[in-house]
């Protein structure tokens, strides 16, 4: 299935969009984003992608809405759902790994270990196989 190598993007800021769809891409991803909660929950409907890197504050939703409608879908519980945010304290992680997040990447993102970190954790929830050393 096309889906299966292709990551989904919930970002409302296209610099920052843009700069995760750039380096996804260039690690080997094919990856799909997404500006709106709305737009996000009807491709997931249709689709199931390796991973959804999600922003949690977004115009017209959260990033609790787009978990919830991953986990709703058939399989959805393994797809890692990853909150990509500017919220840094450590009682927001707590609170959105508690609430059903995978992990918890923090803006601003490392040019140098966005896609690395994106790897270990698709590799953490054995949706993508170790990579040898």
């Amino acid at each position: 299935m096309a889906d299966q190598l292709q990551i989904c993007i919930v970002e409302d800021s296209p610099p920052i969009r843009r700069l995760m769809e750039v380096l996804l891409t260039k690690a080997g991803f094919a990856v799909v984003s997404f500006e709106r909660v709305d737009e996000a929950i009807r491709w997931l409907q249709e689709h199931r992608p390796l991973a959804v890197l999600c922003d949690l504050i977004l115009p017209d939703g959260n990033g609790i809405d787009v978990l919830r409608a991953v986990r709703a879908q058939p399989g959805g519980e393994q797809i890692p759902v990853v909150a990509v945010t500017g919220l840094a304290q450590e009682k927001d992680q707590e609170y959105y790994l508690h609430h059903g997040f995978d992990a918890y990447l923090i803006k601003p993102l490392s040019t140098v270990t966005f896609a690395a970190q994106v790897r270990e954790i698709l590799e953490r929830k054995e949706a993508l196989p170790p990579t040898g050393s």
